[in-house]
């Protein structure tokens, strides 16, 4: 099929047949572009078209234990095992793994970026927009109690903990290193 696109546009439109043929092949590209497009724009969806579902099930899980890390039955490793895979391979989770057996004693999510790609699946948007403007507008030197934002936003502190590590991330802040404690300093 290559071979007979590439000849159409060389041909062009000149001949009655290859018109309609270099309307065919600017809509195939077209379609191909946007898929790529895509891709870039939601890179995490297109590791395997069960990761959207996953993800709601595995935020589901955070907001319920308020940790992340997690544990889901044996069937739901099974059933999940590609995504599963393609979020490990990605450094967005990582599984606790044993001889014979996928995820042994659960699974814990690492990657802030895909926290906040599984609030934007699921979360209300006015929780988030609060928390980033909390974060965002703190004031050189304060500190910001995560467990605070999770009681008045109620929002699990994973979430909070995230956005702190991305803010931190990019220079503006400093996360708290003690353990237990979810707390950010703005720094810029």
């Amino acid at each position: 099929m290559d071979w007979l696109l590439s000849i159409v546009r060389v041909a062009g439109a000149s001949f009655p047949v290859a018109s309609s043929l270099v309307q065919l092949n600017s809509e195939i590209e077209s379609k191909a572009l946007l898929q790529r497009v895509a891709k870039l724009e939601d890179p995490i969806s297109h590791l395997h078209e069960q990761v959207p579902e996953l993800s709601k099930h595995i935020y589901q899980k955070i907001k319920e234990t308020n940790s992340n890390s997690i544990e889901f039955a044996d069937n739901f490793y099974k059933e999940y095992s590609r995504p599963l895979a393609a979020l490990e391979s990605q450094k967005f989770i990582k599984g606790c793994h044993a001889i014979g057996k996928q995820f042994a004693a659960g699974l814990r999510v690492v990657d802030p970026s895909y926290i906040m790609y599984m609030c934007a699946l699921t979360e209300e948007a006015q929780k988030m927009e609060a928390l980033i403007n909390k974060v965002d507008s703190c004031w050189v030197g304060k500190w910001i109690n995560g467990v605070e934002i999770h009681e008045s936003l109620n929002i699990p502190l994973p979430v909070a903990q995230a956005v702190f590590e991305i803010y931190e991330d990019k220079g503006y802040g400093l996360c708290s290193k003690t353990i237990g404690e979810y707390k950010y300093m703005g720094k810029a």
